[in-house]
């Protein structure tokens, strides 16, 4: 049986990732103790957490994930959405810890994170601007038969374009955040029950996923932006507003 070419690619993008890791580790130790090297060490421990372990498991307990939530008493809609939080906030959850052991990395200024506030984190900044992609994924999946490695990459290309979008060095770290954001949706996405009745997506239906996502977030991020000025926004400065 031939794999199907997102499942093609999500491996070739394995071994790019895991050098990214290998190659920020090395570089941040190189630059112990500083601002920039304690970023590239929580960002190489972010990815040997996330992708490397928790991809890992991901994967092997697929199955068992699928038969856990399939039994939910909730509509699979609403199940899925669920789903796809929990597992945004438990990766925001680690980032938010990384931060708040910056000292440990070789400087207490540095974070990942726009706040040490796990709540404010994922409130006003993160979590809250993920969401309505997974709403619109959700119902996509209703009405498309998208396989679960299709949605893997493209929500990562979402997220590849939401870290550019807002300043990172999203394009050199490609595949590191397509598989950050790939696996907040991958397990929700494998355990979706489709009808036989659902079409398979055209050509169309991808771009259109993408794009459905972006604007989808940025209808919330301005909102959120307008309530919450006061925290950071990534860019060249990097660095925490002053208090008082």
């Amino acid at each position: 049986m031939m794999s199907s070419p997102a499942v093609l690619i999500i491996r070739l993008l394995i071994p790019f990732m895991l050098l990214e890791l290998v190659g920020i580790a090395a570089e941040g130790r190189k630059r112990y103790p500083s601002f920039e090297g304690a970023i590239m060490l929580m960002a190489a421990t972010l990815a040997l957490v996330w992708n490397v372990i928790g991809g890992t498991m991901m994967y092997l307990l697929r199955n068992s994930a699928r038969d856990l939530i399939r039994r939910s008493p909730l509509n699979r809609t609403v199940t899925f959405v669920l789903f796809a939080t929990a597992l945004a906030l438990l990766e925001e959850a680690v980032t938010t810890t990384l931060t708040n052991l910056a000292p440990t990395f070789g400087s207490s200024q540095a974070f990942i994170t726009a706040s040490r506030n796990y709540l404010e984190v994922v409130c006003w900044h993160s979590v809250v601007v993920i969401v309505p992609m997974f709403v619109v994924w959700a119902w996509l999946l209703s009405r498309c038969r998208f396989s679960p490695s299709s949605v893997f990459l493209l929500f990562g290309i979402n997220g590849v374009l939401a870290e550019l979008l807002i300043g990172g060095p999203a394009l050199l770290m490609a595949p590191f955040w397509i598989f950050i954001y790939g696996l907040m949706i991958f397990l929700p996405a494998y355990s979706f029950c489709q009808d036989n009745e659902v079409r398979s997506p055209r050509w169309y239906h991808y771009p259109g996923a993408i794009v459905g996502c972006l604007l989808a977030s940025a209808a919330v991020a301005a909102v959120v932006n307008l309530l919450s000025p006061h925290l950071p926004h990534f860019g060249s400065t990097l660095a925490f507003p002053r208090k008082g």
